[in-house]
């Protein structure tokens, strides 16, 4: 199917939602992660980019690519870090319980975007969208059992130190320097 058609298929499912961005994560890996051609890449996040840009612009969120021309990158003003986005995520009293909760609503279709935390937006768009961009489609159902684990936490301590584990071994939060440094190098 061309990019068209799936992107109007994409655009027409219900904005912000979790199926759409992960619709619109997959279109990224396809048209311009994997894309060989620079320029039939370009045009296809370009295309992209603003499609989902409309859809989130009463969120205040904006996709970009980054520092490699394929890779996809969520801002709301300056781009975070899952560690910054757990520490936020978690503050709260109940330790990230109700934001992993809430989280977990709009991943099941009964919460709207609007209706998350500005963390949690940009943690969903971030998980759903970008990281499906970037490859990870196979840790959507990771990502939601650690959710689970959290909304079902015993303590807030017990909610905060799982948040802060997911930004840290959930498999999508490597950087692309600490990515790069566990490539294979067939000289060494």
């Amino acid at each position: 199917m061309p990019l068209t058609t799936e992107l109007a298929e994409a655009l027409a499912l219900k904005s912000g939602s979790a199926n759409q961005l992960a619709y619109l994560g997959r279109l990224w890996h396809a048209y311009v992660w994997m894309e060989g051609d620079a320029a039939t890449a370009t045009d296809a996040r370009t295309r992209i980019a603003e499609g989902i840009n409309g859809q989130l612009a009463t969120a205040r969120i904006r996709i970009t690519r980054g520092f490699q021309a394929y890779d996809p990158v969520v801002r709301r003003g300056r781009p975070q870090r899952y560690v910054a986005l757990a520490a936020t995520l978690s503050a709260g009293a109940d330790g990230g319980v109700g934001e992993a909760r809430a989280v977990i609503e709009w991943i099941k279709g009964t919460r709207d975007l609007a209706g998350l935390s500005d963390a949690a937006q940009e943690f969903a768009v971030i998980s759903h969208f970008a990281e499906l961009g970037r490859g990870y489609s196979s840790q959507l159902d990771p990502l939601y059992k650690r959710l689970v684990a959290i909304a079902g936490a015993g303590s807030a301590a017990g909610a905060a130190q799982q948040w802060a584990e997911l930004a840290t071994g959930w498999s999508p939060v490597m950087t692309y320097r600490e990515d790069s440094g566990t490539d294979w190098d067939p000289g060494s």
